[in-house]
């Protein structure tokens, strides 16, 4: 082990794309806490019954992406010091759906 933090495996932020010519729908944001970055939790994303689909790390600038199905789904951040949130979204093929995603500390 080179003492490095173990996560999921996925690169932070997701995979980079600089535009959707591919035809997938794509889920993409950024996570933010009083207005800055969260560098360090996890964006997951659930289908339309609640159930785990994907996670990612988040990147350095809070951000995330995921490559997904036409349809409903959740995104949920994890933070530090419990900090969660939920927003549900709908994803088109060939569409890039951008969330601006803002978390607060559980209590």
């Amino acid at each position: 082990m080179t003492g490095e933090p173990q996560g999921c495996g996925a690169p932070a932020g997701g995979v980079a794309v600089t535009e959707n010519s591919s035809g997938e729908a794509i889920i993409e944001g950024r996570v933010t806490m009083d207005g800055s970055p969260v560098p360090v939790g996890y964006a997951r994303l659930l289908n339309d019954g609640g159930e785990f689909v994907a996670e990612v790390p988040l990147g350095e600038d809070g951000g995330f992406r995921f490559f997904a199905a036409p349809g409903s789904w959740t995104v949920r951040v994890l933070a530090p010091r419990g900090a969660r949130a939920d927003q549900t979204v709908s994803a088109d093929k060939g569409h890039t759906t951008k969330l601006e995603i803002s978390v607060s500390t559980a209590g």
